[in-house]
C-alpha cells in the first residue's frame, strides 16, 4: 500500500478556504422583508484583500530571481520534458531514469547505461536536454517505492505514525520517505527497516491534537509582503498557563538555547506572552519539535461568521446594476458562497467552457455544495456551483449566469487589478519547474516544484490523488486559484503547510526556525479536465 504524503493541520486548520456555523446545520429561514426593503447582499470581502498585493513581475523578481522572459523560456523546457516524458517510458522502459529541471532551468533526463540508454542519450540529446547517469529507472523506482510502502505498513504503529510519505525524487534517483520527527532511535530503526531501500528526510512536524474546527479568519495581516506581525490576533487570555516559562523554555529548545530570538518574529504581545491564535498554536506545536522539522496543513480554505441575516430570495437572483464593475474576472479573483456555517472565501481558477456555456474552475472544498451560489467581492452573485467532485481530486465548477457572461469570456489570471497574464495552454508539472500561484489572499508568488504524482491526506480530512506541490506561499483565501508556468496551466491551489501562520512573512519566519519550506499542494489541470467531461479552458 502506498504511504501518502500528509498534510497535518498546526491547530485548528481547514483548507484555503473561510466558515462559521456548524457544517451541516439548515440555516433558519430568513423572516419576509418589507416590500421596500433593500435585499441583504453578500458581505464584502474587500477587508481580508492584502494591501499590497504583489504582481507577477514583482513576485518572479522576488521568489525566483528570473524575469518574465527567463520564466518563460524554463516553462517551455518543462514542457517539452512532459510532452517526451511518457514516450521515452514507454520506449525506454529497461533506461529511461525519468526528467526534471535543474536550479538553472536546464532540462535533465536520467539515463541507466547500456546499449538502450545510448539510443535513449542520443535522442535526449538532440532534443536538447542534458543527460545525467543515474542507477535506476522510473519502472525500478515505482517498484522499490510500492516495497517501502510495504515495509512501513508492517512497522510497529510508534514508527509507522511518524512517516508522513513515501515518494520518488528523480533528481535524487530515489525512494524518499518523510518523517515528523521521532528521536535519533526511533529514526535509526526506521532506517535499518528500510533496509537502504529508501532516504529518509525529517521534514514534517507532528499531528496536532485535533484539527476538526473551521481555519478562522483570526489570523495575521493578510498582505504577502511586510515585516512579521500579530496583527488581528485575540490578546492572550490571562491566568494559569497563558504564556511565559513554558512557551519561552520549549522555544528555546528550538533555537537553540535562545529564547529571545523569537521577539524577531513579533510573536510577543506587550506583557512578553505569545497571543492566543494561530501563532500561537504554531509556536506551542513547533517547541516541541526537533529543528529541521516541519509541518504540512491544510488550511487553504477560510471560514467566516455569518454577520449578515439570510438573503432574501430577491438577494439570491440579484442582477447587475449600474453601479456593478463591468471589466472581465480573471483567474484569482476572489469569490464567495453562503453555507450553513457561514461565508466561504476562495479565488476563481481558470475561466473555460463547457457545453458553449462558460464556467469557472474552482476546488470542491470551495463549493459547499452543488446548486450553492457564488459571488464577487461586491457581494453581486455571479454563477452556481455545480461538477463537485471532493474525493481525491478536489475540484468544482462554477456556471456563470448568462448575463455576466461577457465578464469570464477572457483567459488571463492575476489579482487585486494586477497587470494580468494570459493562459494558451495547459502543461503537465516537472519537477524543478519553476511555477507560479495567484490568488485573492496573496496575490501572486512563485516557486519551485517539488513533488509530482503525489497521493495527499489533507489533515485527515480529504484527499488529493496525483498531486503535485510548489514550494511557495499559500494563504487562507487563495484556494481554488490558478498555478501556472509560463503562459500555460498546471492547476489548482488546494492546500498549504502555512495556512495557519497569518501572512507569508510569518510564514518564512516560522518556516526558517522550524528548518522546512513554505509549500502548496495543488491539483493538476489534466485531472481537473479528465474528471469534467467536455471542459476546455478560455486559452484567447
Amino acid at each position: 500500500m502506498r504511504i501518502s504524503s500528509k498534510l497535518a493541520a498546526l491547530g485548528a486548520a481547514a483548507a484555503l478556504v473561510v466558515t462559521a456555523t456548524p457544517a451541516g446545520a439548515e440555516p433558519a429561514p430568513a423572516p419576509p422583508a418589507p416590500p421596500a426593503a433593500t435585499p441583504t447582499a453578500l458581505p464584502a470581502l474587500d477587508g481580508a484583500l492584502g494591501p499590497q498585493l504583489t504582481s507577477l513581475v514583482e513576485a518572479l523578481k522576488r521568489d525566483l530571481g528570473l524575469t518574465p522572459e527567463q520564466f518563460l523560456d524554463q516553462a517551455g523546457v518543462g514542457q517539452r520534458l512532459a510532452e517526451a516524458r511518457p514516450g521515452w517510458e514507454q520506449k525506454f522502459r529497461e533506461a529511461f531514469g525519468g526528467v526534471w529541471l535543474d536550479d538553472d532551468g536546464t532540462g535533465i533526463v536520467g539515463v541507466v547505461e547500456g546499449a538502450i540508454g545510448d539510443t535513449l542519450r542520443d535522442e535526449a540529446t538532440d532534443a536538447g536536454f542534458t543527460v545525467r547517469d543515474v542507477a535506476l529507472t522510473t519502472h525500478e523506482l515505482d517498484a522499490r517505492e510500492r516495497q517501502v510502502g510495504a515495509i512501513v505498513e508492517g512497522m510497529p504503529t510508534d514508527l509507522k505514525e511518524l512517516v508522513t510519505g513515501v515518494r520518488v525524487d528523480p533528481t535524487r534517483n530515489a525512494v524518499v520517505v518523510t518523517t515528523r520527527g521521532g528521536d535519533a532511535a526511533q529514526l535509526g530503526t526506521i532506517d535499518s527497516r528500510l533496509h537502504d531501500l529508501a532516504e529518509v528526510d525529517m521534514i514534517e512536524a507532528p499531528d496536532p491534537a485535533s484539527d476538526t474546527a473551521p481555519f478562522g479568519s483570526q489570523g495575521g495581516g493578510t498582505g504577502s509582503d511586510g515585516e512579521p506581525t500579530t496583527d488581528g490576533l485575540t490578546p492572550a487570555a490571562t491566568g494559569e498557563g497563558a504564556g511565559g516559562a513554558g512557551a519561552g523554555a520549549g522555544l528555546g529548545a528550538l533555537t537553540g538555547g535562545d529564547g529571545g530570538s523569537l521577539g524577531s518574529l513579533a510573536l510577543l504581545n506587550d506583557t512578553g506572552f505569545i497571543p492566543e491564535g494561530p501563532m500561537r498554536t504554531i509556536v506551542e506545536l513547533l517547541s516541541g519539535l526537533t529543528p529541521g522539522t516541519g509541518s504540512i496543513i491544510d488550511g487553504m480554505n477560510e471560514t467566516v461568521p455569518n454577520p449578515d441575516p439570510q438573503p432574501t430570495p430577491q438577494a439570491r437572483q440579484r442582477g447587475r446594476t449600474d453601479t456593478s464593475p463591468t471589466g472581465p474576472v480573471v483567474g484569482g479573483t476572489g469569490y464567495m458562497v453562503r453555507v450553513p456555517s457561514g461565508v466561504l472565501e476562495c479565488s476563481t481558477g481558470f475561466n473555460g467552457e463547457l457545453d458553449g456555456k462558460p464556467v469557472v474552475i474552482t476546488a470542491a472544498h470551495c463549493a459547499g455544495a452543488d446548486g450553492t451560489r457564488a459571488a464577487l467581492a461586491d457581494g453581486e452573485e455571479f454563477g452556481t456551483m455545480t461538477g463537485t467532485k471532493r474525493e481525491a481530486i478536489d475540484t468544482a465548477l462554477i456556471a456563470v449566469d448568462e448575463d455576466a457572461a461577457e465578464r469570464f469570456s477572457n483567459n488571463l489570471v492575476s489579482a487585486d487589478g494586477n497587470a494580468p497574464q494570459s493562459i494558451i495552454g495547459t502543461a503537465e508539472p516537472v519537477v524543478g519547474q519553476k511555477a507560479c500561484k495567484t490568488g485573492f489572499r496573496t496575490g501572486f508568488s512563485c516557486g519551485t516544484i517539488s513533488q509530482v504524482d503525489a497521493d495527499i491526506d489533507v489533515a485527515g480530512s480529504r484527499t488529493i490523488a496525483g498531486a503535485f506541490t510548489v514550494d511557495l506561499c499559500a494563504l487562507p483565501g487563495d484556494s481554488g486559484g490558478v498555478v501556472f508556468s509560463g503562459d500555460r496551466a498546471l492547476g489548482i491551489s488546494s492546500a498549504s503547510n502555512v495556512a495557519d501562520t497569518g501572512t507569508c512573512a510569518n510564514a518564512e519566519a516560522v518556516s526558517k526556525a522550524a528548518g522546512f519550506t513554505p509549500r502548496l499542494s495543488a491539483v493538476p489541470i489534466s485531472d481537473v479536465l479528465a474528471a469534467h467531461p467536455g471542459l476546455t479552458l478560455r486559452t484567447n
